[in-house]
């Protein structure tokens, strides 16, 4: 009985995490649309044309934007573990003894993450090379935040919990193969819009070894506007639109998502060509 109390303690009892096929989490209730979402537009002067697009919040918290998220960076997750054959499975979690105490929820999580970046260093040395990896942040059931990972070395698993206790993170560690093509399935399981919203705000959930970009960060073209004006309220203001584009939401309603013109109001207008100027002078 008292082992039991102990591994419940650590997180390592009915309660604890088995690697990617954990599939429990603290809130499985489906949460309304983030405030603002969708109520504002970005506009821009591209090629003669005017785009307007619907600007969601894109936040995991939002009920709208934060499941569509989560496929996304499922999908590239999937992209990227097959390119560079990340087939394995690593899950470090922290010893609540270890820790200094007094942290809140963000003050683990920061714990977690240098703890990991001292691991990384004890990681390099051992192979020779830095690893390669893909890092996910999650939260087990009784607040303490632990770190899911896919990558491509081959570590003893003796090693690695020997190595991660002696930097401050705990005995708790599981490392599993699986089948390339089935990094699907594993993730679809584990990660959840639920898993990830119940983090802190502004927290870091993914990262990833150099030369592995998770989100494309692309520049674009012409010139661009932020209005805090209902996409709709706009598409009554053009004479014409040349093309429209529409989503549907999770009611079935369809709402417009983008649309462009050749022509709008004088003021809109005058302010998307005064960036286009500068880059000319």
């Amino acid at each position: 009985m008292a082992h039991a109390v102990a591994q419940l303690s650590r997180g390592m009892g009915p309660e604890a995490p088995s690697g990617f096929n954990y599939t429990q989490h603290n809130c499985n209730s489906s949460r309304p649309l983030r405030w603002g979402c969708g109520k504002r537009t970005l506009i821009g002067l591209v090629d003669g044309h005017y785009h307007h697009h619907r600007l969601r919040c894109k936040s995991y918290s939002c009920g709208r934007c934060g499941p569509r998220k989560v496929r996304q960076v499922r999908k590239r997750i999937v992209q990227l573990a097959l390119k560079h054959r990340l087939r394995r499975f690593l899950t470090l979690t922290l010893d609540p003894r270890k820790m200094p105490s007094g942290l809140d929820t963000t003050g683990k999580i920061q714990y977690l993450q240098e703890t990991w970046r001292k691991m990384r260093v004890s990681i390099q040395r051992k192979l020779g090379e830095s690893l390669t990896f893909i890092s996910v942040v999650e939260l087990q059931a009784n607040g303490n935040p632990h770190l899911h990972l896919l990558i491509g070395s081959y570590l003893p698993k003796q090693w690695i919990s020997s190595a991660w206790q002696a930097l401050g993170g705990g005995w708790a560690t599981r490392i599993e193969s699986a089948d390339l093509h089935r990094v699907a399935a594993y993730l679809g399981k584990y990660l959840t819009a639920d898993s990830l919203r119940d983090l802190p705000p502004r927290t870091r959930r993914f990262s990833s070894s150099k030369g592995l970009a998770l989100f494309d960060r692309s520049k674009g073209d012409g010139a661009w506007l932020l209005l805090k004006t209902t996409i709709e309220i706009l598409r009554e203001s053009v004479p014409a639109v040349l093309s429209e584009e529409f989503e549907t939401e999770a009611d079935g309603a369809r709402s417009l998502a983008a649309f462009t013109a050749d022509q709008v109001p004088p003021h809109l207008a005058a302010r998307l060509l005064k960036p286009l100027e500068r880059r000319r002078t």
